[in-house]
């Protein structure tokens, strides 16, 4: 499996956000925010999980790049056959 990059918008899908950066769903934890539990990831913006939870966007896309950009990627060994 290889790590794919995402610019993360108020648009992306939460998710494609998971998906990309699976750090990310403790970064929701902490936030109070169970995205990674919850069925609307599949449809639903980070603009939209923003307002379900009072939150700005704009500021968690903020704190959401810098806590993905404090992790590291995470690594893959492939063994061959």
């Amino acid at each position: 499996m290889v790590q794919q990059t995402i610019i993360i918008k108020k648009d992306t899908k939460i998710n494609e956000i998971i998906n990309a950066y699976p750090e990310a769903a403790k970064f929701f934890a902490d936030m109070d925010m169970s995205c990674s539990q919850c069925f609307a990831v599949n449809f639903d913006t980070l603009e939209n999980g923003a307002l379900m939870h009072d939150m700005d966007a704009n500021q968690l896309i903020d704190k959401l790049n810098e806590y993905i950009s404090s992790h590291p990627a995470p690594t893959v060994t492939a063994y061959p056959k």
